[in-house]
């Protein structure tokens, strides 16, 4: 389907072109470029992990305590920046965005064997109340199971860290746990049909989260299980600020009832069952009504609704603390996005490039926060540094695309 490979090349491309654009221009801190930079001072530059492996974790920890950078909370990066409190020299600030459980079992060992600290960005409607016990850094530093094995459970239903585990990381103070929104989720933005959920459809890692939120019966449904031959249409992040469209339910149960009829999932082995849907597809939209999309007043109100939710769920969950700190999902916020996070309470937004700063300093608008990836905290100044050419191979072959099946509940 053409559609489909045009919508996968265009979401590399919004994923990807920042980054891209950002080291033409040369708008990422001046030590990314610098041959011989100055120690960092006045500045604090905030990098991004989402899955982490034991060895290269613990590498780039390594070089952070041999070069003397300490680590910062999100209360201290926030107090810093508003001027209420000096930069101190060579801060950095580590966020860890969504709570996969290599937070538990390799990134917080290891922040606590180095005295360091992290700010997790976690998904709070997606979070199970306990997981099966897994091993952890600890048995892999004593050779009892390998680094895969620590990489297994994200390969699992249950690849987000649980309650229980948050909590316990939550009261160490090691690991500061803000708001990733409540659901991480997608919102159909048109009537453009790119694909129908298959066995082979991208359901990314965790949480079916590639699924779009669909509207059933008048409610929405954030738990993106849905059967298979429900149309997909073009969709972006909830908080990019696209008004969400709202499909034919008809059509959609005419398409999930013919596969249904025909074999379920045997049914995509046929070689031609795309035609097959498509045809079905195009018929029940034969006297379909208007497209119909959201209000912006419903938008606002849907986007507060969901930090408003998030914020106080992980208030509820983890005694003592305070969400004031949001970080959009896949880097896409909006001006809507903004208006409703600060109506719901939050003080601080993350995004990853921004077009107004470079990094981050003392006076910036702390609501459009800049990061940048892992890979690049190793052109940081100090002893161990490695050449940008180095960084950009590794981080090409980290990003190579993996496929997997969809989550179950």
């Amino acid at each position: 389907m053409v559609s489909t490979v045009l919508n996968k090349l265009r979401w590399s491309y919004r994923k990807n072109i920042p980054d891209i654009l950002a080291l033409l221009r040369r708008h990422y801190p001046d030590f990314m470029f610098s041959k011989n930079p100055q120690p960092l001072q006045n500045e604090i530059p905030v990098f991004t992990f989402h899955s982490v492996e034991p060895g290269s974790f613990e590498a780039k920890l390594q070089f952070l305590a041999r070069n003397g950078y300490r680590t910062l909370n999100s209360e201290e990066f926030r107090a810093a920046i508003t001027g209420e409190r000096d930069i101190p020299e060579k801060s950095v600030l580590l966020t860890f965005d969504d709570g996969t459980s290599t937070l538990w079992s390799v990134a917080y060992p290891l922040l606590r064997k180095y005295g360091f600290r992290g700010v997790s960005f976690i998904i709070p409607g997606c979070i199970p109340e306990r997981a099966p016990e897994t091993p952890t850094y600890v048995d892999y530093a004593n050779k009892r199971v390998t680094a895969d094995a620590l990489l297994a459970r994200e390969r699992t239903p249950f690849s987000l860290c649980s309650w229980q585990e948050i909590l316990e990381m939550h009261k160490s103070g090691i690991i500061d746990f803000q708001s990733h929104t409540m659901h991480h989720h997608m919102v159909c933005v048109s009537s453009q049909l790119v694909d129908f959920i298959h066995p082979h459809y991208d359901f990314y890692f965790f949480a079916n989260i590639n699924v779009p939120v669909y509207r059933e019966r008048g409610k929405l449904n954030y738990a993106r299980y849905v059967p298979w031959g429900t149309p997909v249409y073009r969709a972006e992040p909830r908080m990019a600020g696209k008004p969400q469209y709202f499909d034919d339910e008809s059509a959609r149960q005419a398409c999930i009832e013919h596969v249904g009829k025909n074999g379920g999932e045997k049914f995509f082995g046929h070689p031609d069952w795309r035609k097959s849907l498509i045809a079905v597809y195009r018929e029940a939209l034969s006297s379909r009504r208007a497209n119909e999309f959201e209000t912006p007043a419903s938008q606002a109100q849907q986007i507060w609704q969901d930090l408003y939710l998030a914020k106080q769920m992980i208030e509820t969950r983890l005694p003592g603390k305070q969400v004031d700190q949001l970080c959009y999902p896949w880097f896409l916020g909006s001006e809507v996005a903004v208006e409703q996070s600060r109506r719901a309470g939050y003080r601080v937004n993350y995004w990853g490039f921004v077009p107004q700063y470079k990094t981050n300093r003392a006076g910036q608008d702390l609501f459009y926060v800049p990061r940048i990836e892992e890979h690049y905290l190793y052109r940081l100044p100090g002893e161990g540094r490695k050449r940008l050419k180095e960084i950009l191979q590794t981080k090409v072959q980290a990003n190579l695309p993996r496929f997997v099946t969809r989550v179950a509940n």
